[in-house]
């Protein structure tokens, strides 16, 4: 399978500025490449080379740029239309100066290259107080034998489970998650929230994220984790346009609510969160930035909600909610 490779050539003013534009087109997992961070690496290992080739110094003193990938099929390349007309439209910003070129860069990277890549960094990761994600090609540390191991082959289009806002709602479930708990995932990726739920003593999950690739890969992780058929369901689709979709995810109340994804459709998903909570059930909400926390909150009250726990890590906030 194909996937497409978006780069933004930016500068440093410009990183926080472009990945946001990443993150609200449905790209939270990006590369920064940050020409700062490059010479501080260099001045740290300075003793250790003799040189460094002329070319190489010149180009990565001039880098700065933020990369994201989308699967190379009709909502990939929706994602694709997205960040250019927003690129675009910080060009033509009165302060597009100071975000230099914003020059695009598109090419196209296989599934297989891309996984072989990741081997090489990717290592097993504990994440609360009694999780463990681990990759399948590594065996799980003698030390962490103990926890609940959830193991991944990760999808470019999602995350690795490494991500603050994913530590950040695997530790509020530890928290509230209870024996025969049925689970809701809205923005799922490749299952990590929902499948760690079934780990950890959930009855019965259901999966949703707007990439149609979500299906196979967290089918996948399901499968690799030994969890049966009968307690994982994963579709496709945008809950605020398809009509659809909102019947094969009702009939049903949902003891906790997973939504690890951007304020912009956490906000007009709350109604349909309180419909389906359970009585004493529990939202828990994240990938939120700082600066839209606010936001959060005011949406959480008009909805007839209230926050019972906030916890944050780095910048990243995570609100859990319930009915009043």
């Amino acid at each position: 399978m194909e996937w497409i490779k978006i780069k933004v050539s930016t500068t440093k003013k410009g990183l926080d500025v472009v990945a946001d534009v990443f993150d609200k087109a449905g790209i939270s997992s990006v590369e920064i490449e940050d020409s700062e961070e490059f010479l501080e690496i260099l001045e740290q290992t300075k003793p250790q080379w003799d040189f460094v080739e002329e070319s190489l110094y010149e180009e990565k003193i001039k880098a700065c740029s933020v990369s994201g990938y989308t699967a190379n099929n009709t909502g990939g390349n929706d994602t694709l239309n997205i960040i250019g007309e927003k690129i675009n439209s910080l060009k033509l910003s009165d302060s597009g100066k100071i975000y230099g070129s914003l020059e695009m860069f598109i090419s196209l990277i296989d599934e297989e290259d891309w996984a072989e890549n990741w081997k090489k960094y990717f290592k097993p990761i504990p994440v609360g107080e009694n999780v463990l994600i681990c990759p399948v090609w590594e065996e799980i540390p003698e030390e962490y034998k103990s926890r609940t191991v959830f193991k991944i082959d990760p999808g470019m289009s999602f995350g690795t489970g490494t991500h603050e806002t994913t530590r950040l709602c695997v530790c509020a479930l530890e928290k509230h998650i209870k024996h025969d708990d049925t689970v809701l995932d809205l923005g799922s990726g490749s299952g990590i929230l929902s499948i760690i739920s079934l780990l950890l003593g959930a009855e019965f999950a259901r999966a949703v994220d707007i990439d149609e690739n979500c299906v196979r890969i967290a089918g996948e992780n399901a499968k690799t984790n030994n969890i049966s058929p009968e307690k994982y369901e994963v579709y496709s689709g945008n809950l605020l346009t398809d009509k659809k979709l909102i019947p094969q995810i009702n009939g049903v109340k949902y003891n906790i609510i997973l939504m690890n994804i951007i304020p912009d459709v956490i906000i007009p998903l709350l109604p349909l969160v309180k419909e389906l909570l359970a009585e004493n059930g529990v939202a828990i909400l994240s990938g939120i930035i700082a600066k839209y926390l606010e936001d959060i909150e005011n949406a959480v009250i008009l909805n007839g909600l209230q926050i019972v726990e906030k916890t944050s890590e780095n910048d990243w906030q995570c609100v859990v909610i319930d009915k009043i």
